[in-house]
């Protein structure tokens, strides 16, 4: 079941057009309506391959596409617009920690 609740929430009905599931995952746990993610524009992970097994994204079939963390934003394609953009994009952080990578350049710098 997920966390907000097994309604099935209408995109269009959702004021918000970024989710962002952040959190400790494992498999099954969910915090999203699956309709709802699979309803999403763009769909964002840190890890692709452990968002499909234990993140938001593990009850998405294998053809959906997932973009890595780092091609969002590599990639301005992606990036919001304007104002007008109404996409809804949801991005999971399934514990490849942004924390942790952060912190490691820091290392890496002061040496």
């Amino acid at each position: 079941e997920s966390v907000l609740g097994n309604e099935l929430y209408d995109k269009e009905k959702i004021k918000t057009r970024l989710i962002t599931c952040v959190g400790a995952d494992a498999p099954g746990k969910q915090e999203l309506h699956p309709q709802l993610v699979a309803s999403a524009d763009l769909k964002v992970a840190d890890g692709l391959e452990q968002t499909r097994v234990r993140g938001e994204f593990q009850h998405c079939p294998q053809e959906a596409a997932i973009t890595s963390l780092g091609a969002a934003i590599q990639d301005s394609s992606l990036h919001r617009g304007e104002d007008a953009d109404d996409r809804l994009v949801i991005v999971d952080s399934s514990g490849v920690s942004l924390q942790d990578c952060a912190i490691a350049q820091m290392v890496i710098e002061s040496l």
